[in-house]
């Protein structure tokens, strides 16, 4: 006679006891579905995905009354709902960007500049947008030809940054100090204590403007091209990247990319 297998369980002297002699099926089953929930990503759950933003980048991301704007996370979150992923945006400084990924907080980064050096240490979705660096300097000064203008000189850039490798690459004769952020690049040039900073063109135009307004001369050129994209840790979520850059795709495809690229036009 085949056994009835009975799911019922109970406790007893502080353990699980199942009943009769189908608790082998049962066990086996439910040891399976364990392991499932322990193989989930810390950052990731089924289809909701958590990614990290720069909360002080203005034009492409930022942290406003506790919620994450900005042209490039409108553009992620846009590209996710295509590719069917609900997203819960993390705001964090600069210099947990990389953080954030090792630790699991999150899956992804956004915006990171695909710099060489970072390519090394992690993949990046389709380009959303291309960027760089740029050079910013008091007014009424003129915005130097390259950095080789700038030998013998003080530059400083965030540390966290993708221009203090290219820097010390392409220039070794500028005095590099690498900084914490943006702003306390932007207010070593304004206070004298440094003769440049070199920063993303667009975020440092922003943040010029906002903080320093007619203090510093914006650049209308910059010195290094770098596509701008989600990131994720080297070898990881693979699948997340793909279904990313198909809701890439599909904004490009509908229009949706171009209207929000123009309504952060000017902004």
């Amino acid at each position: 006679m085949i056994p009835v297998v009975d799911a019922s369980w109970s406790l007893r002297r502080g353990q699980c006891q199942w009943h009769h002699r189908g608790e082998a099926v049962i066990k086996r089953a439910f040891v399976a579905a364990l392991l499932c929930l322990s193989m989930s990503s810390p950052g990731e759950t089924a289809d909701k995905v958590r990614i990290a933003y720069n909360s002080i980048l203005p034009p492409f991301a930022e942290a406003k009354d506790g919620k994450a704007v900005g042209l490039v996370v409108d553009i992620v979150r846009a590209a996710a709902e295509h590719a069917g992923y609900d997203v819960e945006f993390l705001a964090v400084p600069l210099d947990q960007m990389e953080p954030a990924l090792l630790d699991g907080r999150a899956v992804a980064v956004i915006p990171s500049a695909a710099s060489p050096e970072r390519r090394e240490r992690m993949d990046f979705s389709d380009t959303l947008l291309m960027t760089g660096g740029a050079l910013y300097v008091r007014a009424p000064e003129l915005t130097p030809a390259s950095l080789q203008a700038l030998a013998g000189k003080t530059v400083v850039t965030p540390r966290a940054g993708p221009l203090a490798a290219f820097i010390q690459k392409n220039a070794p004769q500028v005095k590099l100090v690498v900084t914490e952020d943006y702003e306390t690049s932007l207010a070593r040039v304004v206070g004298g204590e440094a003769d440049a900073a070199a920063l993303n063109y667009q975020a440092g135009a922003s943040l010029a403007a906002r903080l320093y307004p007619g203090k510093l001369t914006v650049p209308r050129s910059m010195f290094l091209e770098l596509p701008f994209g989600a990131a994720v840790l080297k070898g990881q979520h693979a699948e997340f990247l793909t279904r990313l850059n198909a809701g890439i795709g599909a904004i490009r495809a509908d229009g949706t990319f171009d209207r929000i690229n123009k309504s952060w036009m000017g902004q």
